[in-house]
Parts: structure tokens; C-alpha cells; sequence
């Protein structure tokens, strides 16, 4: 055999092998695919498409936003002299307590429980800083 039918038989088997192989490659696996896809952890009600955990990103944003506008409030109000250094300082104590609990329960995604928690407690606090800021017992330092 001539050299250039050797390579020539050469490309041609290994194109059909290329074209054997493309076919099954694209081929879709749905059943490895649901697996993965619907998993729910029923122990914490925590759940992501990845390893079972819930977690609404967004949701966690959202709480994280909500502290951080109620800190900047209470240094806002404090520095107007709106409220006493004493109310001051216990709002803020209140808000490092909140940003902890946050870190703990957001540390593997939030459970419908927790961020009900955590809304609970940024309520209470906004409703203490609205309270602080109309009690007018005249002590401002």
C-alpha cells in the first residue's frame, strides 16, 4: 500500500469514530439530571438544586439590607440628638446581637423559620427606635 492511502484510511477511520462518538455525547441523561434537581432535605426545610439546602438569596439580601438601613437609622437619629447616647447605645447593642443571630442562621441558607425570626426581631427594633424617638423624657446625654 501507497503511503497516501495509508494516511488517507488513516482520517477516514478516525472521522467515523469522531462521528460514532458526537451522537452519543449530545445524548441527554435526565434521569442523572432529576436526581439533582429536586432534592429536599425534610430535617431543616433547607433546600438548594446543589445538595439538598433551601436558600432564598434573595430573601437573605433582603433581611441583611433591612439591618443594615436599621444601624444607619439609629446613627442617623443619634447624631440629630434625636435620642439619648444611653438609648444609642442600646439600640446599637440590639443591632450587633440581630447581625449575629443573621450570621449564624445565613452561615447554610435560612429556613422559612429563621427569616421569619429575624423579620420579628427587625420589626421589634424599628418599633423600639420609633418609641426611643417620641418618649421625650428630656434625657439627651
Amino acid at each position: 500500500m501507497r503511503t497516501s492511502t495509508k494516511i488517507f484510511l488513516a482520517a477516514l477511520a478516525g472521522s467515523a469514530s469522531l462521528a460514532t462518538a458526537i451522537p452519543a455525547q449530545a445524548q441527554s441523561y435526565q434521569q442523572q439530571r432529576d436526581r439533582y434537581d429536586n432534592r429536599y432535605d425534610q430535617r431543616d426545610g433547607r433546600y438548594d438544586q446543589r445538595d439538598g439546602r433551601y436558600d432564598q438569596r434573595g430573601q437573605t439580601h433582603a433581611i441583611r439590607t433591612q439591618i443594615d438601613q436599621l444601624a444607619q437609622r439609629i446613627q442617623r437619629i443619634d447624631g440629630r440628638d434625636r435620642i439619648s447616647e444611653r438609648e444609642a447605645a442600646s439600640l446599637r447593642r440590639a443591632v450587633q446581637n440581630l447581625r449575629m443571630q443573621y450570621r449564624d442562621y445565613s452561615r447554610n441558607g435560612l429556613t422559612n423559620r429563621e427569616a421569619q425570626i429575624l423579620q420579628s426581631r427587625i420589626q421589634q427594633l424599628r418599633q423600639r427606635l420609633a418609641y426611643e424617638r417620641r418618649d421625650n423624657d428630656g434625657r439627651r446625654w
